[in-house]
């Protein structure tokens, strides 16, 4: 299941990006067939996923109940995701995106012990020292986080994973999904410089089993305004965060009743640039289109690529026509890697900036973390 054989990206008109899916058709290790032909004004086509090298220590585990799928004798190890713009089709035979905790039934010994469902939450459930670098979250800034975590918790049925943790620039509140742990954590950034946090250009997606049941609890909530509802619903979340909601984005979490992150996406100053500065940590990218959106400051054409490691989540960088600010807006992108000084390195070598040289947070389990900005000063925490 957690295999990509085939990675598609296709474009959706009027959706801002798209959501997880993997191929279940190739052992781990192997790329290989073609993908099925894009939608829409995608001229670019479409682009397989590169062979990815497996350590000889991990091995297929189909008994995992919640799709882990791998085991190793460090622990689970999170499976490959991909990134697909039509969120209104679903390729047969495709199944979701790893769990990126440990599971229950595939702890193997030797590593962090298994998380389970009905036990305390552990957001950095992941087995240390990793093997390829993956995004494990995204953060968003949020000025009113009492308002917005009741938002997470009541409607998107989060559960707080670790509350008020102090950095260097803000206090942190971290969230994940509160049934198999699957998909990204969410980190509720309070900055101390009390920046802006409203109409920042951003979007977060969720796969739920009900979009429709979504959209009627978000609607009771402030800054609640509809962007889509025809299955797919889009709308204002906290802040103005656009939340973009669906069931069919990841089918291998049919089964899990409650919503859960997949992706984020945010707006570029320079998509080239952005696209040259993501490809030179390691990621591979897809173009997904061009379409007309609207959010709150109004309608525009935006054009879309998703970046991802072979593991983990994808970010979506875009480029908006009439622009949209892309400085310094309070986002941050979570990626787990081997060797944090060495993407550090990358990093500035990119044209980045190292923001906080590396020190042990209670955020990450104090793990070893560098703080870093790309080209826009969109954060990066490298937790090693």
């Amino acid at each position: 299941m957690l295999w990509a054989r085939n990675v598609a990206f296709r474009t959706l008109p009027l959706l801002l990006w798209g959501v997880v899916a993997c191929s279940d058709a190739a052992p781990p290790g192997t790329a290989s067939g073609t993908d099925p032909s894009g939608e829409g004004d995608d001229s670019g086509g479409d682009e397989p996923s590169p062979p990815r090298a497996v350590d000889a220590s991990t091995r297929r585990d189909a008994s995992s109940p919640t799709g882990t799928g791998i085991k190793s004798d460090g622990g689970t190890k999170p499976g490959s995701t991909a990134l697909t713009g039509d969120a209104s089709t679903k390729d047969s035979g495709t199944s979701g995106p790893a769990p990126i905790a440990n599971d229950a039934a595939v702890a193997d010994g030797g590593g962090s012990p298994a998380a389970t469902d009905s036990g305390t939450p552990d957001p950095v459930d992941i087995p240390a020292p990793m093997a390829a670098p993956l995004v494990w979250g995204f953060g968003i800034g949020i000025t009113d986080v009492p308002a917005a975590s009741k938002f997470y918790t009541e409607v998107m049925k989060m559960t707080v994973a670790k509350d008020s943790v102090k950095r260097f620039d803000s206090t942190d509140t971290i969230l994940e999904g509160a049934m198999g742990k699957r998909g990204a954590r969410l980190l509720l950034m309070n900055f101390d410089d009390k920046r802006n946090t409203r109409k920042i250009t951003a979007k977060l997606v969720f796969q739920a089993s009900n979009s429709g049941a979504v959209n009627t609890a978000a609607s009771k909530y402030p800054d609640y305004v509809s962007r889509l509802n025809f299955g797919v619903v889009q709308f204002d979340g906290p802040e103005t965060y656009i939340h973009e909601v669906g069931g069919s984005f990841d089918s291998g979490g049919s089964g899990i009743t409650v919503p859960y992150p997949i992706a984020m996406g945010f707006a570029t100053s320079d998509l080239a640039a952005s696209r040259k500065f993501y490809i030179a940590l390691g990621m591979t990218e897809s173009r997904l289109g061009s379409f007309s959106v609207t959010d709150i400051n109004g309608t525009a054409t935006i054009t879309e690529y998703t970046l991802k490691f072979a593991e983990g989540m994808g970010v979506v960088l875009q480029e908006w026509s009439t622009k949209r600010n892309a400085k310094d807006n309070p986002i941050k992108v979570i990626m787990f890697v081997p060797d944090a000084k060495a993407i550090a390195d990358k990093v500035v070598a990119a044209g980045g900036s190292v923001v906080k040289e590396a020190e042990r947070l209670p955020a990450y389990d104090n793990r070893l973390v560098i703080t870093a900005k790309d080209l826009d000063g969109y954060l990066l925490d490298l937790v090693q």
